[in-house]
């Protein structure tokens, strides 16, 4: 068997239905190849960087590693999407075609050192440098992307391993490593028999889930354990969803992006917090002033699945190492066993509900243009549950974490905030949809269209369930809003001549529909939501420096500048 049949056939063993990529002149014998795998969807994107964030979005929205195929000329503008992936633990898998062994060093055209990019940015760097090497190190890819802490893993292919032979005793799978994640520890009982020791001991313990809990597919033992122990929850903006947000102990989204005042307040107060699942990056403590780094009689466990993550922020009391899931499933049965339960905290749910209502006032707020939190209760009510959202950073971003309330456990949301680059969402949408096969928002802003605007003809090619929620303020609003909160005006370099996003759309015959005021969101969101396949809204509102959104360290600047404040 040739080595690029040998390749196809062991990601079919594997089941790998879709692979994000495009072609390439070193990738034309895996191509040809492809004509004898009908059992395998090739996505074609526009470009390598919207490819891989596909299949981050593909991998997020399921439970198998993403795969993209990408040709070495155009390998390097990966590297957006590898940083993100790497950062966020997502399972992937890049497949990259490249110049034969005997044409290296020699100037070749597209030849350049890809191990130097990619050892950095990924899990592991592997090339392929012989047809008999294919089946082991595919193999390996999957073990590798799968188990401990996730990752994206690069395999490099010389075109000449595609026209070798591979034994084919060879070609087989290890089929536990096909979803993730694949293989599951926990520390020894005697650690978590402390650590609910430490829970007994606490008056007022909050749980902070972050994204490795749904990495983990542990949000239904997450929400158990706390339900059965009374344990307020919050998340990070990366791991909402990690519990329902309409169960009267969820907090919502915590730290400077998405976190509310109440959020943010409930967590200062607690004397025991337990971190599940999050590495406690800035974004999520507000760059480490909440939870205060130091705190008299405070005490933290962190839980997570890297060894270099524990403890590596904060003064640490108890380290439980392994996966999330498997951990919450051993503290609920011996919390059970224990018989170890803790009575609601006072005067918690009153104050949860004099937020909620400080929201509603919110939403009721009238601007010249479109109210952000209109525009988020339009979404909260009109988009089927069982839709993924993908959201870029800026004002959909922000507004939906802090005040979209995720009706049950599970993977409604995703952020690309381990980095937070933009143009994240429509790609990420385009593989949640592959990998659900369900509606699937973009929720993105004018900032980022400008990274994205060529996957739109992909839209109208494979005429996806994909809504495209275009929030325009004609800037980079949310730079403007940080200009002024530390120069106190605004500085040139952040603002757009206006675009006809109309004529963009009718470009790519693709339905659209404007929003200039709230009287308009929910009629043209429904809309959209009915309308078979691709369709785009645009959302006319301020930026991020006159409307301001809920990030704790803008609120004295909206003060000072007499701008309202949204949090």
């Amino acid at each position: 068997m040739k080595g690029a049949d040998a390749i196809l056939e062991i990601l079919a063993e594997y089941s790998v239905s879709h692979v994000f990529g495009l072609i390439g002149e070193t990738s034309f014998p895996l191509y040809e190849s492809w004509t004898r795998h009908p059992e395998i969807n090739h996505i074609l994107a526009r470009d390598e960087r919207n490819a891989v964030i596909m299949a981050d979005g593909y991998s997020r929205a399921g439970k198998r590693p993403g795969i993209s195929e990408v040709p070495g000329v155009g390998a390097s503008y990966i590297l957006p999407g590898m940083v993100e992936a790497n950062n966020s633990g997502t399972p992937m898998i890049i497949l990259s075609s490249d110049i034969s062994l005997s044409s290296e060093k020699r100037n070749f055209l597209t030849e350049y050192d890809k191990s130097a990019i990619f050892r950095s940015v990924t899990k592991e760097y592997i090339s392929v440098n012989t047809g008999n090497d294919i089946p082991r190190l595919l193999r390996r890819a999957f073990r590798a992307t799968t188990t401990g802490r996730m990752g994206p893993v690069f395999v490099r292919f010389p075109i000449n391993v595609y026209e070798e032979d591979v034994p084919e005793k060879e070609i087989y799978a290890q089929g536990i490593f096909s979803t993730y994640p694949s293989l599951r520890v926990s520390p020894d009982d005697q650690l978590i028999e402390e650590f609910l020791k430490i829970i007994a001991r606490s008056s007022f313990p909050v749980i902070v889930a972050g994204q490795g809990v749904l990495l983990s597919h542990g949000e239904n033992e997450l929400q158990d354990f706390a339900e059965y122990m009374n344990i307020p929850v919050g998340t990070t903006i990366s791991g909402k969803g990690a519990v329902s947000e309409e169960w009267e102990l969820s907090i919502g989204v915590v730290g400077s992006r998405g976190g509310t005042d109440f959020s943010n307040n409930v967590l200062s107060s607690a004397d025991l917090i337990i971190f599940v699942g999050t590495n406690a990056d800035s974004a999520s403590t507000s760059e480490w002033r909440n939870p205060p780094y130091f705190a008299n009689g405070r005490k933290i466990v962190h839980i997570d699945i890297s060894e270099f993550e524990l403890g590596n922020n904060y003064p640490t009391d108890l380290f439980l190492l392994g996966d999330a899931k498997l951990i919450l499933t051993k503290l609920l049965n011996k919390a059970k066993i224990a018989n170890l339960r803790r009575s609601t905290p006072s005067n918690f749910i009153e104050k949860r509900q004099e937020a909620l209502a400080i929201q509603d006032k919110l939403i009721d707020k009238k601007f010249s243009s479109t109210n952000p939190m209109r525009l988020v209760k339009a979404i909260q009510e009109v988009v089927p549950d069982s839709s993924v959202i993908a959201a870029d950073p800026g004002v959909g971003a922000i507004y939906s974490s802090a005040y979209f309330k995720v009706k049950s456990p599970g993977r409604k949301f995703i952020f690309n905030y381990s980095v937070g680059g933009l143009g994240f969402s429509l790609p990420a949408a385009i593989g949640a949809f592959f990998a659900t096969n369900k509606t699937t928002l973009s929720l993105t802003t004018d900032g980022s269209f400008g990274f994205f605007e060529g996957e739109l003809e992909t839209l109208a090619r494979y005429k996806p369930e994909v809504k495209v929620i275009l929030v325009n303020n004609g800037s980079f609003g949310w730079i403007r809003a940080t200009m002024l909160s530390h120069f106190d005006r605004i500085i040139p370099g952040a603002d757009f001549v206006p675009t006809d996003y109309s004529k963009v759309a009718a470009a790519h015959n693709i339905p659209y529909e404007v929003v200039q005021n709230d009287s308009e969101i929910q009629e043209k969101m429904k809309l959209a939501i009915s309308t078979p396949g691709p369709f785009i809204v645009e959302v006319v509102t301020e930026p991020e420096d006159k409307i301001v959104p809920p990030v704790p360290e803008w609120k004295s600047t909206a003060k000072r500048h007499g701008r309202e404040y949204l949090g």
